[in-house]
């Protein structure tokens, strides 16, 4: 059976007691070790840069300098095999300390003998064995908490932030600091939320894609899927929470996209079913309708109910027309343009009826913005949509509308903010589509056209609003230079 080979530094300035201790050495069996003898502190600064030996035995006495100078010179330089401090008599002061800084034993010259040496080395050796391997699969879960696409994070029993990886600090916009001053509930964009949470851990032990929406740093609302578990000791006893939190917003998006086509494709099939259907016997009333009207001509009693006739027949034509073009994406005519240009236009036109009504309207636009290719007529009629039921929305005299445009690196916004009447949560999901009108006599098709200029902008459009405080229309249009 081949010897176990231990490659040593041995750091002591006096040459006798190198001597002493290397013979010890020599003397253990079953290890041929393979030893160095630096006699200074700048040599050994240099070799423990190094760091090419299985173990390092440096002596307390090194002139103007201590071993403890060495011994926190070496993990200051991230020297990760065992270092054994030596010694000419027993100081409890200084191997307390020698351990606090990280030597793996303290061994005093007087009375060390090839048994005490040899176990030393070999506690420290196998030691620093089983660091390495927990140091190396530390390092792999590290980089799969650093690296993973989720965020990721650990609490304490109150659910206060102790760590959490760089997707969580990218996806909330709050740096390590920060979190470690939050705990979960503070994230949660509804308050009722967080108790139901919290009871499923309390009673599951777990919780898997819990669906949910948190708050970014700047108070935007993030749709999420939240995975957690508790974690307990060997004897079950509480010891925090960690979680898993998975972005599910474009995914979302994705799903209200596929939600709306197959919505604009079911009222488009309707459309031009009702079309056909009515169409036809419309052009026939209208034929009969001009044929009764060259036979009456002296019947000023009939006059008038022909007249309704006529009127109403071509009403019904104008709304199979603005039905059917609601239901089709609009054909632009796109040019370079300004969004603040298409706010103030819009505002002209609405101004009479804001004046009417006695609104408040403020304007707040950004002076930055960069022109996007847009149709700015089309872009205006969506926009008129927005502001005229903003309008109605508000109390004259103290309603108050604003408009914003702000930009950032991907998108430039439009807001439209009212103090109105608000929408029902029910209503949010249904507000685009065709014929869903709160207003009386109104068709419900103004927000479907709107909507319909917005995407084929290759925009979004998002509503916020709460009953009995308001609702706020923002627009993102991307800044692409061609659609």
């Amino acid at each position: 059976m081949q010897n176990e080979k231990i490659s040593m530094l041995l750091i002591d300035d006096d040459e006798d007691d190198y001597i002493i201790t290397r013979d010890l050495l020599l003397d253990i069996k079953n290890v041929d070790f393979s030893i160095v003898w630096v006699d200074n502190y700048d040599n050994a600064i240099r070799e423990l840069e190094q760091d090419n030996f299985d173990v390092y035995l440096i002596d307390y006495r090194l002139g103007e300098k201590s071993g403890l100078d060495l011994l926190k010179a070496g993990i200051e330089r991230g020297v990760r095999s065992p270092i054994i401090m030596l010694t000419g008599k027993g100081f409890a002061e200084i191997d307390h300390q020698a351990m606090q800084m990280g030597a793996a034993d303290y061994l005093v010259k007087d009375g060390l003998n090839t048994m005490i040496i040899e176990r030393s080395i070999r506690y420290a050796l196998n030691n620093a064995r089983i660091v390495h391997k927990l140091f190396a699969q530390e390092q792999k879960y590290r980089a799969l908490f650093e690296q993973s696409v989720n965020a990721i994070y650990i609490t304490n029993k109150e659910d206060l932030f102790i760590n959490t990886n760089n997707a969580m600090e990218k996806l909330f916009g709050y740096a390590l600091p920060e979190l470690q001053r939050l705990s979960l509930k503070d994230l949660f964009a509804s308050a009722d939320e967080y108790p139901r949470l919290y009871q499923a851990l309390t009673t599951e032990g777990r919780v898997i894609d819990f669906e949910t929406k948190l708050k970014h740093k700047n108070q935007h609302i993030v749709a999420c899927n939240l995975s957690a578990a508790r974690l307990v000791d060997s004897e079950q006893n509480l010891l925090g929470y960690q979680g898993i939190i998975t972005d599910i917003s474009e995914k979302q998006k994705v799903q209200q996209e596929l939600i709306r086509l197959e919505k604009m494709m079911m009222t488009a099939n309707i459309a031009r079913s009702i079309a056909h259907e009515v169409r036809n016997p419309l052009t026939n009333i209208n034929l009969s309708l001009e044929q009764f009207s060259t036979e009456i001509k002296e019947r000023d009693d009939l006059a008038v109910y022909v007249d309704i006739i006529h009127r109403n027949t071509k009403r019904i034509n104008e709304l199979i027309t603005a039905m059917l073009n609601s239901s089709k994406p609009s054909q632009l005519v796109l040019q370079p343009g300004s969004l603040n240009n298409v706010v103030e236009k819009t505002l002209e036109i609405t101004a009479d009826r804001v004046k009417l009504q006695e609104v408040q309207v403020e304007v707040k636009l950004n002076d930055q913005l960069e022109a996007i290719l847009l149709d700015q007529d089309k872009l205006i009629m969506a926009l008129l949509n927005i502001i005229n039921n903003a309008i109605e929305a508000v109390t004259p005299k103290t309603g108050q509308i604003m408009l914003e445009t702000w930009q950032d690196d991907q998108n430039e916004y439009v807001a439209i903010q009212d103090n109105g009447c608000g929408i029902a949560t029910s209503d949010l999901d249904k507000l685009f589509d065709a014929f869903h009108t709160g207003k009386r006599g109104g068709m419900g098709l103004g927000l479907t056209s709107t909507q319909n200029i917005i995407n084929s902008h290759h925009a979004k459009i998002s509503v916020d609003s709460k009953l009995h405080q308001g609702t706020c229309f923002t627009i993102a249009f991307p800044k692409e230079k061609e659609f």
